[in-house]
């Protein structure tokens, strides 16, 4: 729901119009940040906490997401509207390709240079691989790190999925560097009390996976914490299972308004799909 003016001037100090702000009165000021039209920054009366309050009512329903850095960088979330008729959607969704750890270093080097190199043209429009996922399957720390690495090198801007249990892929995090901004891939409710100290400190974007209830409690916890960049995976790996949560989750953040839901989602058709054509076909759905 559209956040109006009358709520935003509630909120804001009672002073005699003084016009600091660059408006006549305090109630045009509301009405131009409820437009999104001025920054609430410009009254100079107004303490954070308010300010806070302020921005939390004027954010999307599905917040931002900003994955990698450079010219490579992509937004997921920012969405505002279940249909693109309603209004339009600002984001596609990131295409990722899976490399894993047990896979051979010719493989890894294949993989990554179509990451980087592969590309379509398709109605006035360039589509290619968003990024790459990084997978620990091996159960070697040490061989996930060089693929890491591996991938690191291959470009300075890669944005990069580090799909590890969460300790190693914070190690991961060190070694391609935290301004790259990776995807912690994933953290779930039972791990969460134990990793929570060192996501704060890295300040990444964070997978969440489980179920949604426990989705929940777990993105209620990062958001007091102070990470806001979340990512959900409810965890299914049957395509209608999957499709279904995900028509739940915007539901619950674009026509409820739901807060603890709302953030952009992560599915994997590469293991609901049996080959390679039904991947395409699964992905698709999504």
């Amino acid at each position: 729901m559209a956040v109006k003016g009358g709520d935003i001037a509630k909120l804001l100090p009672k002073r005699a119009k003084c016009k600091e702000c660059g408006f006549p009165t305090c109630f045009a000021f509301a009405m131009k940040v409820a437009s999104g039209g001025a920054d609430i920054d410009k009254c100079p009366y107004l303490d954070e906490e308010t300010k806070e309050k302020i921005r939390e009512m004027l954010a999307p329903p599905i917040l931002p997401v900003t994955l990698g850095k450079g010219e490579r960088a992509f937004v997921i979330g920012d969405e505002e509207v279940m249909f693109r008729h309603e209004k339009t959607f600002f984001h596609q969704p990131g295409v990722g390709i899976l490399v894993q750890d047990t896979e051979s270093e010719g493989e890894w080097e294949r993989k990554l240079k179509a990451v980087l190199e592969m590309s379509f043209e398709r109605i006035g429009r360039t589509i290619r691989p968003d990024l790459a996922v990084l997978e620990a399957s091996s159960g070697d720390e040490g061989k996930f790190l060089s693929l890491v690495k591996r991938a690191s090198d291959s470009s300075p801007d890669l944005p990069l999925v580090l799909m590890a249990p969460v300790g190693l892929a914070a190690k991961a995090v060190e070694v391609c560097g935290v301004d790259r901004r990776p995807l912690i891939y994933a953290v779930t409710k039972e791990d969460l009390d134990q990793h929570l100290p060192k996501l704060k400190e890295l300040g990444v974007p964070v997978a969440v996976k489980g179920a949604l209830e426990e989705l929940l409690e777990v993105t209620e916890k990062l958001k007091e914490a102070g990470l806001k960049e979340l990512v959900l995976d409810t965890g299914s790996r049957e395509l209608w299972d999957a499709v279904k949560d995900q028509i739940l989750l915007r539901r619950a953040a674009l026509k409820q308004g739901f807060r603890p839901l709302g953030y952009p989602t992560i599915t994997f058709p590469c293991f609901m799909a049996e080959d390679l054509e039904q991947q395409y076909l699964f992905a698709a759905a999504f």
